[in-house]
């Protein structure tokens, strides 16, 4: 977990307050395209590793480890951590608070937002596979965050390699990456 918090965010962990957490989760069916919950799965196995953690278990990174195939497939980074400069904090604060929304004329530049993302995901985990296309899922926020903005999207890879990013705005950095299928 923590190899694949510093490949996707590039940082040191050396001093940093690490908790391992063993967990067990439902598993699931799918049937076209849909998760299913019968009961009868078998439990999917996970590490949930944070750094630094506070008093209510809010970390700086957070990862996911298969507990049973040893892979990384998570990787996420605190809001928090993501650095504004005057020019982006003035494009936040022209919309306004919550209950603004919507505001006319406003826009979250998701196409953009997409394109960093898949960048970041080929430099930071796949750079010799090509890209077959790159597809939106969803922008959002909510009340903890807000004015930051949430652009998720998955990256799929000619070799059928998925991975969901999301990509905070207007910082327009990377707060998550998921490489998908692992967690079974």
């Amino acid at each position: 977990g923590l190899a694949m918090i510093n490949q996707a965010y590039g940082v040191d962990l050396t001093d940093a307050v690490v908790t391992a957490e063993y967990q067990e989760r439902a598993g699931v069916t799918y049937e076209d395209g849909v998760a299913i919950h019968y009961g009868t799965e078998k439990p999917i196995r996970v590490y949930v590793i944070k750094t630094n953690p506070d008093e209510i278990g809010n970390a700086e990174y957070y990862a996911e480890v298969n507990a049973v195939t040893g892979v990384a497939y998570r990787a996420d980074k605190s809001s928090a951590l993501i650095p504004r400069t005057k020019e982006q904090q003035a494009q936040a604060d022209a919309i306004g608070d919550g209950d603004d929304l919507p505001v006319e004329d406003f826009d979250v530049d998701d196409a953009n937002a997409l394109k960093i993302g898949e960048d970041w995901v080929r430099a930071h985990f796949e750079p010799d596979i090509p890209v077959l296309r790159t597809v939106p899922n969803s922008t959002m926020t909510d009340s903890v965050d807000f004015p930051l903005f949430f652009v998720d999207g998955s990256v799929i890879f000619i070799d059928g390699t998925i991975y969901n990013v999301e990509v905070c705005w207007p910082a327009m950095e990377i707060t998550s990456v998921y490489l998908c299928n692992q967690e079974y």
